[in-house]
Protein backbone atom coordinates (compact mmCIF):
# COMPACT_ATOMS: atom_id res chain seq x y z
CA UNK A 1 0.00 0.00 0.00
CA UNK A 2 1.74 3.32 -1.12
CA UNK A 3 1.08 6.12 1.03
CA UNK A 4 0.56 9.38 -0.91
CA UNK A 5 1.68 13.14 -0.28
CA UNK A 6 -2.14 14.53 0.74
CA UNK A 7 -2.33 11.24 3.17
CA UNK A 8 0.60 12.61 5.25
CA UNK A 9 -0.60 16.18 4.68
CA UNK A 10 -4.41 15.33 6.17
CA UNK A 11 -2.67 13.86 8.86
CA UNK A 12 -0.19 16.77 9.82
CA UNK A 13 -3.14 19.26 9.54
CA UNK A 14 -5.21 17.01 12.01
CA UNK A 15 -1.90 16.78 14.34
CA UNK A 16 -1.79 20.41 13.82
CA UNK A 17 -5.37 21.39 14.29
CA UNK A 18 -5.94 19.61 17.45
CA UNK A 19 -2.40 20.98 19.66
CA UNK A 20 -3.15 24.21 18.39
CA UNK A 21 -6.83 24.30 19.91
CA UNK A 22 -5.43 22.44 22.79
CA UNK A 23 -3.12 25.73 23.35
CA UNK A 24 -5.74 27.85 22.79
CA UNK A 25 -7.78 26.11 25.43
CA UNK A 26 -10.56 24.60 23.08
CA UNK A 27 -12.22 22.08 24.54
CA UNK A 28 -13.62 20.52 21.43
CA UNK A 29 -10.08 20.18 19.83
CA UNK A 30 -11.60 17.21 18.03
CA UNK A 31 -14.00 19.72 15.74
CA UNK A 32 -10.36 21.41 14.61
CA UNK A 33 -9.55 17.56 13.67
CA UNK A 34 -12.26 16.94 12.06
CA UNK A 35 -12.72 20.46 9.88
CA UNK A 36 -9.01 19.83 8.91
CA UNK A 37 -10.22 16.94 6.94
CA UNK A 38 -12.42 18.27 4.98
CA UNK A 39 -10.35 21.64 4.20
CA UNK A 40 -7.74 19.70 2.96
CA UNK A 41 -7.06 20.23 -0.89
CA UNK A 42 -4.99 19.56 -3.66
CA UNK A 43 -3.48 22.29 -4.38
CA UNK A 44 -2.31 25.46 -3.04
CA UNK A 45 -5.04 27.22 -5.32
CA UNK A 46 -7.62 25.24 -3.93
CA UNK A 47 -6.32 25.85 -0.60
CA UNK A 48 -6.65 29.69 -0.56
CA UNK A 49 -9.89 29.68 -2.58
CA UNK A 50 -11.45 27.27 0.14
CA UNK A 51 -9.64 28.74 3.02
CA UNK A 52 -12.08 32.23 1.91
CA UNK A 53 -15.78 30.08 1.41
CA UNK A 54 -14.47 28.18 4.25
CA UNK A 55 -14.81 31.42 6.00
CA UNK A 56 -17.92 33.01 5.19
CA UNK A 57 -19.57 29.21 5.27
CA UNK A 58 -18.63 28.60 8.57
CA UNK A 59 -19.86 32.34 9.54
CA UNK A 60 -23.27 31.80 7.84
CA UNK A 61 -23.79 28.69 10.02
CA UNK A 62 -22.46 29.84 13.07
CA UNK A 63 -24.91 32.84 13.53
CA UNK A 64 -28.15 30.65 12.40
CA UNK A 65 -27.08 27.86 14.86
CA UNK A 66 -27.00 30.73 17.62
CA UNK A 67 -30.47 32.47 16.26
CA UNK A 68 -32.00 29.23 15.69
CA UNK A 69 -30.93 27.74 19.15
CA UNK A 70 -31.64 31.43 21.12
CA UNK A 71 -35.19 31.30 19.44
CA UNK A 72 -36.75 28.14 18.56
CA UNK A 73 -34.47 25.77 20.74
CA UNK A 74 -32.07 22.54 19.86
CA UNK A 75 -34.74 19.96 18.84
CA UNK A 76 -33.53 17.61 16.31
CA UNK A 77 -36.26 18.97 13.88
CA UNK A 78 -34.59 22.34 14.60
CA UNK A 79 -31.15 21.28 13.95
CA UNK A 80 -32.33 19.42 10.66
CA UNK A 81 -34.26 22.54 9.04
CA UNK A 82 -31.26 24.77 10.20
CA UNK A 83 -28.76 22.54 8.18
CA UNK A 84 -31.65 23.02 4.82
CA UNK A 85 -31.17 26.86 5.32
CA UNK A 86 -27.29 26.95 5.32
CA UNK A 87 -27.22 24.46 2.80
CA UNK A 88 -29.31 26.83 0.75
CA UNK A 89 -27.78 29.60 1.72
CA UNK A 90 -24.46 28.06 0.62
CA UNK A 91 -25.89 27.09 -2.50
CA UNK A 92 -26.64 30.36 -3.73
CA UNK A 93 -23.89 32.01 -2.41
CA UNK A 94 -21.79 29.18 -4.48
CA UNK A 95 -19.65 27.91 -2.52
CA UNK A 96 -21.14 24.64 -2.53
CA UNK A 97 -16.92 22.84 -1.49
CA UNK A 98 -17.71 24.42 2.06
CA UNK A 99 -20.86 22.91 2.93
CA UNK A 100 -19.63 20.01 4.87
CA UNK A 101 -17.68 22.32 7.19
CA UNK A 102 -20.42 24.84 7.51
CA UNK A 103 -23.15 22.13 8.70
CA UNK A 104 -20.03 21.04 10.97
CA UNK A 105 -20.28 24.05 12.66
CA UNK A 106 -23.88 23.86 13.09
CA UNK A 107 -24.34 20.53 14.72
CA UNK A 108 -21.37 21.53 16.87
CA UNK A 109 -23.25 24.61 17.80
CA UNK A 110 -26.83 23.26 18.41
CA UNK A 111 -26.05 20.21 20.03
CA UNK A 112 -25.79 22.01 23.23
CA UNK A 113 -29.33 22.51 25.55
CA UNK A 114 -30.61 26.31 25.31
CA UNK A 115 -30.52 26.15 28.88
CA UNK A 116 -26.88 26.52 28.90
CA UNK A 117 -26.05 30.14 30.25
CA UNK A 118 -22.88 30.32 28.73
CA UNK A 119 -24.06 29.45 25.02
CA UNK A 120 -22.09 32.36 23.45
CA UNK A 121 -18.95 31.33 24.88
CA UNK A 122 -19.93 27.70 24.04
CA UNK A 123 -21.02 28.94 20.49
CA UNK A 124 -17.42 30.85 19.76
CA UNK A 125 -15.66 27.53 21.28
CA UNK A 126 -17.20 25.48 18.97
CA UNK A 127 -16.64 28.05 15.78
CA UNK A 128 -12.93 29.08 16.85
CA UNK A 129 -12.61 25.40 16.78
CA UNK A 130 -13.74 24.27 13.37
CA UNK A 131 -12.11 27.68 12.15
CA UNK A 132 -8.58 26.31 13.60
CA UNK A 133 -9.04 23.62 11.61
CA UNK A 134 -9.44 25.23 8.89
CA UNK A 135 -6.27 27.53 8.72
CA UNK A 136 -4.52 24.59 9.91
CA UNK A 137 -4.91 22.86 6.79
CA UNK A 138 -4.34 25.80 4.35
CA UNK A 139 -1.11 26.47 6.75
CA UNK A 140 -0.04 22.92 5.90
CA UNK A 141 -1.27 23.36 2.10
CA UNK A 142 1.00 26.36 1.36
CA UNK A 143 3.70 26.20 3.59
CA UNK A 144 4.95 23.06 5.32
CA UNK A 145 4.30 20.35 2.61
CA UNK A 146 3.33 22.74 -1.29
CA UNK A 147 2.64 20.11 -3.40
CA UNK A 148 5.01 19.61 -5.72
CA UNK A 149 3.18 18.92 -9.63
CA UNK A 150 6.44 19.55 -11.90
CA UNK A 151 8.08 16.21 -11.24
CA UNK A 152 4.75 14.45 -11.51
CA UNK A 153 3.73 16.33 -14.73
CA UNK A 154 6.92 15.56 -16.20
CA UNK A 155 7.11 11.73 -15.63
CA UNK A 156 3.74 11.66 -16.39
CA UNK A 157 3.79 13.32 -19.80
CA UNK A 158 7.07 10.65 -20.62
CA UNK A 159 5.48 7.55 -19.43
CA UNK A 160 2.10 8.23 -21.42
CA UNK A 161 4.11 9.43 -24.77
CA UNK A 162 6.68 5.88 -24.50
CA UNK A 163 2.98 3.88 -24.07
CA UNK A 164 1.52 5.86 -27.03
CA UNK A 165 4.48 5.81 -29.32
CA UNK A 166 4.87 1.78 -28.76
CA UNK A 167 1.51 0.72 -29.39
CA UNK A 168 1.40 2.58 -32.53
CA UNK A 169 4.66 0.69 -33.69
CA UNK A 170 2.88 -2.63 -32.29
CA UNK A 171 -0.28 -1.09 -34.44
CA UNK A 172 1.22 -0.85 -37.63
CA UNK A 173 3.22 -3.39 -37.77
CA UNK A 174 0.23 -5.84 -36.85
CA UNK A 175 1.81 -6.86 -33.49
CA UNK A 176 -1.16 -6.66 -31.37
CA UNK A 177 -5.13 -7.48 -31.92
CA UNK A 178 -7.78 -4.98 -32.52
CA UNK A 179 -9.72 -5.75 -29.38
CA UNK A 180 -6.20 -6.09 -27.34
CA UNK A 181 -5.28 -2.33 -29.15
CA UNK A 182 -8.98 -1.16 -27.78
CA UNK A 183 -7.87 -2.41 -23.73
CA UNK A 184 -4.86 -0.32 -24.41
CA UNK A 185 -6.22 2.87 -25.69
CA UNK A 186 -8.84 2.70 -22.78
CA UNK A 187 -5.63 2.83 -20.43
CA UNK A 188 -4.00 5.26 -22.17
CA UNK A 189 -7.15 7.28 -21.91
CA UNK A 190 -7.08 6.87 -18.41
CA UNK A 191 -3.70 8.22 -17.87
CA UNK A 192 -4.21 10.98 -20.32
CA UNK A 193 -7.01 12.41 -18.07
CA UNK A 194 -4.73 12.09 -14.93
CA UNK A 195 -1.87 13.80 -16.72
CA UNK A 196 -4.79 16.26 -17.58
CA UNK A 197 -5.79 16.87 -14.24
CA UNK A 198 -2.02 17.25 -13.08
CA UNK A 199 -1.44 20.16 -15.78
CA UNK A 200 -4.40 21.88 -14.61
CA UNK A 201 -3.54 21.87 -11.19
CA UNK A 202 -0.13 22.91 -11.86
CA UNK A 203 -1.71 25.78 -13.98
CA UNK A 204 -3.51 27.02 -11.12
CA UNK A 205 -0.84 27.01 -8.36
CA UNK A 206 1.37 28.83 -10.80
CA UNK A 207 0.33 32.52 -9.88
CA UNK A 208 0.10 31.95 -6.05
CA UNK A 209 3.12 29.93 -5.99
CA UNK A 210 5.25 32.27 -7.95
CA UNK A 211 4.49 35.19 -5.60
CA UNK A 212 7.59 34.05 -3.27
CA UNK A 213 10.36 35.90 -6.09
CA UNK A 214 10.32 37.35 -9.36
CA UNK A 215 12.83 34.59 -10.66
CA UNK A 216 10.07 31.52 -9.50
CA UNK A 217 7.33 33.69 -11.45
CA UNK A 218 9.57 33.80 -14.39
CA UNK A 219 10.44 30.00 -14.08
CA UNK A 220 6.88 29.06 -13.80
CA UNK A 221 5.56 31.00 -16.49
CA UNK A 222 8.34 29.48 -19.25
CA UNK A 223 7.69 25.79 -17.98
CA UNK A 224 3.90 26.41 -17.97
CA UNK A 225 4.14 27.18 -22.03
CA UNK A 226 6.55 23.79 -22.01
CA UNK A 227 4.26 21.57 -20.90
CA UNK A 228 1.01 23.00 -22.65
CA UNK A 229 3.14 21.88 -25.56
CA UNK A 230 4.08 18.74 -24.15
CA UNK A 231 0.80 17.95 -23.44
CA UNK A 232 -1.20 18.58 -26.75
CA UNK A 233 1.65 16.81 -28.91
CA UNK A 234 1.12 13.97 -26.52
CA UNK A 235 -2.68 14.22 -27.54
CA UNK A 236 -1.86 14.57 -31.11
CA UNK A 237 -0.15 10.97 -30.19
CA UNK A 238 -2.63 9.95 -28.45
CA UNK A 239 -5.15 10.45 -31.17
CA UNK A 240 -3.13 9.01 -33.99
CA UNK A 241 -3.15 6.06 -32.04
CA UNK A 242 -6.76 5.91 -32.17
CA UNK A 243 -7.25 6.85 -35.01
CA UNK A 244 -4.96 3.91 -36.78
CA UNK A 245 -7.55 1.64 -34.54
CA UNK A 246 -10.28 3.26 -36.09
CA UNK A 247 -8.79 2.90 -39.28
CA UNK A 248 -7.34 -0.20 -39.40
CA UNK A 249 -9.76 -1.67 -42.88
CA UNK A 250 -9.29 1.08 -44.50
CA UNK A 251 -5.11 1.05 -44.02
CA UNK A 252 -5.08 -2.41 -45.15
CA UNK A 253 -7.26 -1.14 -48.27
CA UNK A 254 -4.67 1.52 -49.18
CA UNK A 255 -1.57 0.82 -51.56
CA UNK A 256 1.81 -0.88 -50.42
CA UNK A 257 3.51 2.09 -51.09
CA UNK A 258 1.13 4.52 -49.03
CA UNK A 259 0.87 2.21 -45.95
CA UNK A 260 4.73 1.60 -45.98
CA UNK A 261 5.29 5.97 -46.34
CA UNK A 262 2.90 5.80 -43.08
CA UNK A 263 4.56 3.77 -41.13
CA UNK A 264 8.47 5.09 -42.01
CA UNK A 265 6.43 8.80 -41.44
CA UNK A 266 5.23 8.02 -37.97
CA UNK A 267 8.48 6.26 -37.01
CA UNK A 268 10.49 8.70 -37.69
CA UNK A 269 7.60 11.21 -36.53
CA UNK A 270 7.65 9.43 -33.12
CA UNK A 271 11.52 9.36 -32.66
CA UNK A 272 11.66 13.07 -33.27
CA UNK A 273 8.64 13.67 -30.58
CA UNK A 274 11.25 11.08 -28.31
CA UNK A 275 14.09 12.88 -29.03
CA UNK A 276 12.60 15.93 -28.03
CA UNK A 277 11.82 15.06 -24.85
CA UNK A 278 14.76 13.44 -24.14
CA UNK A 279 16.10 16.77 -25.01
CA UNK A 280 14.29 18.58 -22.38
CA UNK A 281 15.21 16.51 -19.56
CA UNK A 282 19.32 16.59 -20.26
CA UNK A 283 19.83 13.21 -21.55
CA UNK A 284 20.39 14.32 -25.02
CA UNK A 285 23.17 16.87 -26.21
CA UNK A 286 21.68 19.83 -27.14
CA UNK A 287 24.72 21.18 -28.87
CA UNK A 288 24.00 18.00 -31.40
CA UNK A 289 22.14 18.18 -34.60
CA UNK A 290 19.80 15.64 -35.20
CA UNK A 291 18.43 14.82 -38.85
CA UNK A 292 15.35 13.72 -37.68
CA UNK A 293 13.62 16.92 -38.64
CA UNK A 294 14.82 16.77 -41.76
CA UNK A 295 14.26 13.04 -42.94
CA UNK A 296 10.75 13.91 -41.67
CA UNK A 297 10.08 16.78 -43.92
CA UNK A 298 10.65 14.73 -46.64
CA UNK A 299 8.89 11.71 -45.50
CA UNK A 300 5.82 13.84 -44.86
CA UNK A 301 6.12 15.13 -48.25
CA UNK A 302 6.41 11.77 -49.62
CA UNK A 303 3.31 10.73 -47.88
CA UNK A 304 1.19 13.51 -49.13
CA UNK A 305 2.27 12.88 -52.64
CA UNK A 306 1.36 9.27 -52.60
CA UNK A 307 -2.03 9.82 -50.43
CA UNK A 308 -3.19 12.15 -53.46
CA UNK A 309 -1.65 10.06 -55.99
CA UNK A 310 -3.83 7.71 -54.95
CA UNK A 311 -7.40 9.93 -55.18
CA UNK A 312 -9.48 8.78 -57.79
CA UNK A 313 -12.77 11.10 -58.38
CA UNK A 314 -14.00 7.78 -61.17
CA UNK A 315 -14.30 4.93 -58.53
CA UNK A 316 -16.27 5.23 -55.91
CA UNK A 317 -15.30 2.44 -53.67
CA UNK A 318 -11.70 4.31 -53.74
CA UNK A 319 -12.99 7.37 -53.06
CA UNK A 320 -14.62 6.06 -49.94
CA UNK A 321 -11.58 4.43 -48.77
CA UNK A 322 -9.32 7.92 -49.66
CA UNK A 323 -12.20 10.18 -47.31
CA UNK A 324 -11.15 7.68 -44.70
CA UNK A 325 -7.71 8.01 -45.04
CA UNK A 326 -7.75 11.65 -45.20
CA UNK A 327 -8.74 11.41 -41.25
CA UNK A 328 -5.45 9.77 -40.88
CA UNK A 329 -3.32 11.90 -43.01
CA UNK A 330 -4.70 15.08 -41.27
CA UNK A 331 -4.02 13.85 -37.96
CA UNK A 332 -0.63 12.64 -39.02
CA UNK A 333 0.13 16.93 -40.17
CA UNK A 334 -1.21 18.09 -36.84
CA UNK A 335 1.04 15.45 -35.15
CA UNK A 336 3.85 16.92 -37.04
CA UNK A 337 3.40 20.33 -36.75
CA UNK A 338 3.22 20.24 -32.64
CA UNK A 339 6.15 17.95 -32.81
CA UNK A 340 8.27 20.59 -34.91
CA UNK A 341 6.86 23.26 -32.20
CA UNK A 342 7.80 21.74 -29.27
CA UNK A 343 11.24 20.90 -30.16
CA UNK A 344 11.54 24.57 -31.28
CA UNK A 345 10.26 25.56 -27.73
CA UNK A 346 12.81 23.42 -26.60
CA UNK A 347 15.84 24.51 -27.64
CA UNK A 348 14.65 28.15 -26.80
CA UNK A 349 14.56 26.92 -23.25
CA UNK A 350 18.06 25.11 -23.33
CA UNK A 351 19.52 27.89 -25.26
CA UNK A 352 17.98 30.96 -22.91
CA UNK A 353 17.12 29.39 -19.62
CA UNK A 354 19.16 26.87 -18.87
CA UNK A 355 19.00 28.13 -15.36
CA UNK A 356 15.29 26.70 -15.00
CA UNK A 357 15.90 22.44 -15.46
CA UNK A 358 12.76 20.46 -16.31
CA UNK A 359 12.07 18.39 -12.70
CA UNK A 360 11.40 14.82 -12.92
CA UNK A 361 10.45 12.08 -10.53
CA UNK A 362 11.92 9.06 -11.08
CA UNK A 363 9.22 6.81 -10.78
CA UNK A 364 8.25 4.94 -13.65
CA UNK A 365 4.30 4.75 -12.81
CA UNK A 366 1.95 7.53 -13.01
CA UNK A 367 -1.00 5.68 -11.38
Amino acid sequence: MRVGARVVKTGVAIMLAIYSAMFFGISSSSIAGISAISAMKSSVQQSYQNLIEQLQANIIGAILAIIAVVTLGNNPIIIGVTCIVVVGISLKLKIVNSISTALVTVVAIMETSTSTTNFTVFALDRFTAVLIGVLSASFVNYFLMPPNYEKKLSRGMINVTEETTKLILMALHKSVSHSGLKEDIYKIKEKMIFVTKIYRLYKEDRMILSIRSQKSEHEKARKIVLFRQMLVTTENAFDTLKAIHRLDYEINLSPEPFQKLLKNELTCLMQYHEYALMKLIGKVNNETRSPLHLEENILKDKLMKAFLENHDINDEEKQKTWFHLFQIVSIVLEYSENVEHLNTLVDSHQTYHKEYPLKIEQKEEIM
